[in-house]
């Protein structure tokens, strides 16, 4: 006889299916439960990666202003907090003046403007200068001599746009009421002297004019008394280098209370460039005994940048000089080497 398994009958098959019915079941709903909470949790914490609190919120860009717009003057309160200082995108020669690609036509109307004008896209070189009597004058995408508002009635706005200013004694860029915006300027003694309300922003002033047979002191940005300026995100270079006359530069931005007080001014976010040749110091801050008008007041330094150079310390002597911290409105703030170190005021 052989042996065999015994058939189950058809009441045990149905006990079992129904048995694995039920564990079925079961094992699905443990699993949905378990892919439901490994679900939410995965969830939140993917939305806690790319949505941060408000607190984490990332800083402005490298130039982008703190303030409404780069326009503005500075007259509204001082900065409590300053921006970190920009680590790249400084302005020069791919990001100021005129836009490659820019046709532009030769300008041949008066160099002595008296009516409101709008110049888009022209040459205006063939003028020794551009003077402005009038406001509310527009000026982009142009070349342009020595650019002058000597007029305190009259404005300008100057935008992307290249001052050629030459062998002049004179200022390339100079005046009341000026706003500037990626700009490169170079030439002339000093390449933006301001009397009152200027704005300078995204700008490269550079290569200014030192003749071997003259004693000139070139700045970058000079004012010799005034009030109500915004010099910010731009890059400040006195190119020129000590002569046989003791011609050279005095710094990258100069604040002399020479005719008039020096109030009101804003210089945010800028590069200052080293030039261990004749630059004394990199900035001058406005306080200064021996001057008619001897202090300055609501100078604020925010978060700039000073290259060290192949001396270590921007200048001849040093990086900053003239700057009080305790008079009013002045202030100090967020000022570092190119390294990232923390750079301290001087008087």
């Amino acid at each position: 006889m052989r042996s065999h398994r015994p058939r189950p009958t058809r009441a045990r098959f149905q006990v079992s299916l129904a048995a694995l019915a039920i564990v079925a079941v079961l094992v699905l709903a443990v699993v949905a439960t378990i892919t439901a909470i490994a679900g939410r949790t995965s969830g939140s914490s993917a939305q806690d990666a790319v949505t941060p609190p408000a607190s984490a919120a990332s800083p402005p860009s490298a130039g982008v202003s703190t303030q409404n717009d780069g326009t503005t003057s500075s007259s509204s309160a001082p900065s409590t907090t300053s921006p970190a200082p920009a680590t790249g995108g400084w302005p020069g020669p791919a990001n100021t003046g005129v836009p490659p690609g820019t046709v532009m036509t030769k300008y041949d109307g008066p160099c002595s403007i008296d009516a409101v004008t709008t110049l888009d896209s022209v040459d205006a070189s063939a003028c020794s200068s551009l003077d402005i009597h009038v406001k509310n004058v527009v000026i982009k995408n142009s070349l342009l001599p020595l650019l002058e508002v000597n007029d305190p009635e009259g404005s300008v706005n100057v935008s992307d746009s290249t001052v050629r200013a030459g062998n002049t004694s004179m200022s390339a860029v100079s005046g009341y009421n000026i706003v500037a915006t990626r700009i490169d300027a170079t030439g002339g003694q000093h390449s933006f002297g301001c009397e009152s309300n200027c704005t300078v922003v995204d700008s490269w002033l550079h290569g200014q004019y030192n003749p071997d047979g003259e004693s000139y002191h070139n700045n970058a940005f000079l004012t010799n008394g005034g009030s109500t300026m915004v010099v910010r995100h731009n890059t400040l270079h006195c190119t020129a280098i000590v002569n046989a006359n003791d011609g050279g530069c005095t710094g990258d931005l100069s604040l002399f209370g020479d005719f008039s007080p020096v109030s009101d001014v804003l210089v945010e976010n800028n590069l200052f460039k080293a030039n261990a040749s004749s630059i004394s110091f990199c900035a001058y801050g406005g306080y200064n005994p021996g001057k008619p008008y001897p202090m300055a007041t609501h100078v604020r330094f925010l978060a700039n940048v000073f290259e060290r150079g192949v001396n270590s310390m921007c200048g001849a002597v040093g990086p900053v000089t003239s700057f009080l911290p305790s008079a009013t409105g002045n202030q100090w703030s967020g000022n570092v080497w190119d390294d990232g170190t923390a750079l301290a005021p001087a008087t």
